[in-house]
């Protein structure tokens, strides 16, 4: 029973970690990430772990940097959240950030709700450049 109890809240004690080689892992975590999608997903409308490790890495004083790291080195839907922490961190480099990505125009994963869809990276860079996702971060 406690090590039911210890794996339930393992996802929570990370979140709160707060030492470096924590937020390493949200960066590494981050980079593997396979489904881009903001706001409530599946039947029980839950946080995307990819937007928990995004809010992770937000908080963070070089977030930018981290962020950056990621779109060298992530897959594209990681790139995709990358992209996301540069429009919220430096809204000016966002263009000459997703310039590759929108150049290879990768097929990328995506959730909306309860919907998993593959579109191209450039239609969620477009979304990403309007500002589709800005409340899921700013300050209301």
């Amino acid at each position: 029973m406690k090590t039911i109890l210890i794996l339930a809240m393992l996802p929570l004690m990370m979140m709160f970690a707060a030492d470096k080689g924590q937020t390493v892992d949200a960066v590494a975590a981050l980079s593997k990430i396979k489904r881009f999608a903001f706001g409530g997903v599946g039947y029980a409308g839950t946080t995307s772990e990819g937007e928990k490790l995004f809010r992770a890495i937000l908080a963070e004083r070089d977030a930018l940097a981290k962020f950056r790291t990621i779109l060298a080195k992530g897959t594209a839907e990681a790139k995709l959240y990358a992209l996301c922490g540069i429009r919220a961190l430096d809204k000016k480099a966002l263009d000459d950030a997703a310039s590759d990505l929108k150049k290879q125009n990768s097929v990328v994963e995506t959730i909306q709700g309860c919907i998993l869809d593959k579109e191209q990276s450039s239609k969620v860079i477009q979304r990403i450049a309007g500002g589709r996702y800005d409340s899921y971060w700013s300050k209301k």
